[in-house]
């Protein structure tokens, strides 16, 4: 593995702020960032700016006026008069659908009793956020199906800053939220220790995706595992991003960081499929030695930078060692009894091909990347692939002025990354141009 990243080397950070909703630090929102970072008080956190004073404390909205917002649930018998009032306090522009909400939210008679419990301090906590009624949406859409009720309001009545978490990601960001509630038991991942309090080093997110993609056997579902593994890390992301527990420049080194690891195992899970049908590519070196042929993965813009935010697709080449040579026959026990030799050029054109595929490809599970091939050599119409020497020709010959700049941020992010540094020391008398 190379010994630095695209994150660890970001040639510039954007001054504004990343977020996955623009929205203010509301008190709910440091409170939540202070407990999580284990500070007893729950005032705001030093740097993390100071609270609107047009928002209330969650203190004092529990009970507004001696108001008992249980009342929603246990009591029978109220107008539409009572349960504005009530509701009014909270934020909410429409009482009656967030009423209709609650609800929903409430299910049969047990976990109605646990809802009752929290609803003061839940209702608190989303009259913070940015849309309350949004937030009410959020949480009615999680407890629709695929989570228990009663074990979920009995867990946060005894963890309110996971209630005042959800809350506030509920009201403030959307896609957040999506993500949660399409996952729902991800509530208690969240909750584990140092999830949130720390970003997790790019070795530990390998060793983690490794394990989960290990313990399926097919390419497809390798491939969702992968999905699976990009939904719940840019949910960690987003979160600390959004409680402000990371800045700007680990917020986009944490995307880039990701990035690189999801595009490793996807090429060496289609790498894996390619040579059980087609074996090992290789070609003989200047020694005459018969060497396999290495193939990289190029990262350009944002990635290649560092710099990849929350809605950035990704910017590849896709490079490989050498035209000359073929397949040979793969040992692997996986491999089928007749593998068909083919030439490095056609199999490295496939292996881009299935890589592309394997990332842009939607399923029930969603996708890991959209990917943007353009800046390769020849644009849209070029191959997929190209080798070192079919590169350092186009660029002698066709290259583009802006084809130099576009260079500057390329960096090996997958793949054998020292047929990406040599590329990187091939293009580099094209970028920097003749000498004057």
């Amino acid at each position: 593995m190379s010994s630095s990243t695209p994150a660890q080397r970001g040639s510039r950070i954007v001054e504004r702020r990343s977020v996955v909703m623009a929205a203010p630090v509301y008190r709910a929102e440091a409170i939540c960032a202070a407990s999580l970072c284990g500070h007893k008080s729950v005032g705001i956190m030093p740097g993390m700016g100071t609270a609107s004073a047009s928002h209330r404390s969650a203190e004092g909205l529990r009970e507004p006026g001696g108001q008992d917002p249980s009342r929603l649930l246990l009591a029978t018998g109220l107008t539409d008069d009572e349960v504005g009032c009530l509701l009014k306090p909270y934020g909410l522009a429409v009482p009656a659908h967030a009423d209709a909400n609650i609800q929903a939210m409430a299910g049969e008679p047990r976990s109605r009793q646990a809802l009752a419990k929290i609803l003061g301090e839940l209702l608190a906590s989303v009259a913070l956020t940015a849309d309350p009624d949004q937030a009410l949406n959020h949480w009615e859409q999680l407890l629709r199906d695929g989570i228990n009720r009663s074990q979920l309001f009995d867990y946060l009545a005894g963890s309110p800053r996971m209630l005042h978490l959800l809350c506030t990601m509920f009201g403030n960001s959307p896609s957040l939220a999506q993500t949660l509630i399409r996952d729902p038991l991800l509530v208690y991942w969240l909750a584990e220790e140092q999830v949130l309090t720390r970003q997790p080093s790019r070795r530990e997110l390998e060793r983690s995706l490794k394990a989960g993609a290990a313990n399926v056997e097919t390419l497809g579902l390798k491939l969702d595992a992968l999905r699976r593994f990009r939904r719940r890390e840019m949910l960690r992301i987003g979160i600390r991003d959004l409680l402000r527990l990371a800045s700007v420049q680990a917020t986009t080194a944490a995307l880039s960081d990701l990035a690189g690891v999801l595009i490793q195992e996807a090429y060496e899970i289609v790498t894996a499929d390619l040579q059980r049908q087609y074996g090992v590519p290789k070609h003989r070196d200047r020694t005459k030695r018969l060497v396999e042929t290495g193939f990289a993965v190029m990262a350009m813009g944002k990635l290649g930078g560092g710099e990849l935010n929350f809605s950035s697709d990704v910017d590849l080449i896709y490079v490989y060692a050498s035209d000359e040579g073929e397949t040979c026959p793969s040992h692997q026990p996986s491999a089928i009894s007749h593998q068909q030799v083919i030439p490095n050029e056609e199999y490295f054109e496939y292996l881009a091909r299935d890589l592309t595929r394997a990332l842009t490809e939607i399923t029930p599970e969603g996708y890991v990347f959209r990917v943007d091939l353009r800046l390769r050599a020849e644009g849209a119409v070029g191959r997929l692939a190209q080798s070192l020497a079919g590169y350092q020709q186009y660029y002698r010959s066709r290259g583009q002025s802006w084809e130099r700049l576009a260079l500057l941020k390329a960096w090996p992010i997958a793949g054998i990354l020292p047929v990406g540094r040599a590329f990187l020391r091939s293009v580099k008398p094209f970028v920097l141009g003749p000498r004057r």
